[in-house]
């Protein structure tokens, strides 16, 4: 039924139209798990394109939080959603070591963490509302004026999905011989495994090494779930949390229009 308001009377329009009509432009940035599903050689799609409303995109392959950043600072004045990136790709900028120092360190995770506020900390300096999505890192220690938390964890998300228990926020892994290991924080694990290789005469951290392997077990039985490619979310993995993500974006962007 119309209702009316004063002398004017005003018609209830379909769901879709509102939506539509309430959400201007957002930009829409992060590193390849933003950028698209993997792999490139079959049909692709990403998160943004799954929401369906208009936006500016400056997703890239590759790019650190920093270079991330540099590529908003003059964007439009929009809401901004950033699909997270793994903050250790920041290591130099933020504690000045080197990845050859890094990984022979038994405080990697304080030194993790450092870069974990480093990255967080310039995300709030935009002074932009952003919603922040864990994705090649999880969301951790964030509490900021200008960030709100969209999701914690996309791989936490595709754990679920895949029939992982999942218990104060920690993944149960199953190794093939029956035994488990806890998932309690997911991370883009990978750099790592990269800086080693490049390194073969160092020996790198023990618990560090664990991590990184660890890591990639979870990965490849979320693969096995039709879920991942190799160290990305796949063509599904994308769509299923576009679509849990998507109330919480137009709860955002409604906010901040």
């Amino acid at each position: 039924m119309p209702r009316t308001c004063g002398t004017k009377t005003l018609v209830a329009l379909p769901e879709h139209f509102v939506t539509k009509w309430l959400m201007k432009k957002f930009t829409y940035t992060g590193p390849s798990w933003a950028a698209s599903s993997w792999p490139l050689d079959v049909p692709t799609t990403n998160l943004a394109k799954e929401w369906g409303f208009e936006f500016y995109d400056h997703a890239q392959s590759g790019t650190s939080v920093l270079g991330s950043y540099i590529r908003l600072v003059r964007s439009p004045n929009v809401p901004v959603i950033w699909i997270y990136n793994e903050p250790i790709l920041c290591l130099q900028d933020a504690t000045k070591l080197t990845f050859k120092e890094f990984i022979q360190r038994s405080d990697w995770k304080d030194i993790w963490e450092e870069c974990n506020q480093f990255c967080l900390n310039k995300i709030n300096s935009l002074n932009k509302p952003v919603l922040l999505i864990g994705a090649h890192s999880d969301i951790v220690n964030c509490n900021y004026p200008n960030i709100t938390i969209g999701h914690l964890s996309w791989q936490k998300f595709l754990a679920d999905k895949a029939g992982m228990t999942i218990n104060n926020g920690s993944v149960c892994v199953i190794l093939n011989d029956g035994t488990e290991f806890d998932m309690h924080h997911c991370w883009g694990a990978e750099v790592i495994h990269r800086f080693m290789h490049e390194t073969p005469n160092i020996d790198p951290e023990p618990s560090l090494v664990d991590s990184v392997w660890d890591t990639f077990f979870f990965w490849k039985q979320l693969e096995t779930q039709d879920l991942f490619n190799n160290v990305h979310p796949n063509f599904k993995g994308n769509v299923l949390f576009a679509e849990h993500l998507k109330p919480t974006v137009i709860k955002f962007l409604q906010e901040h229009q």
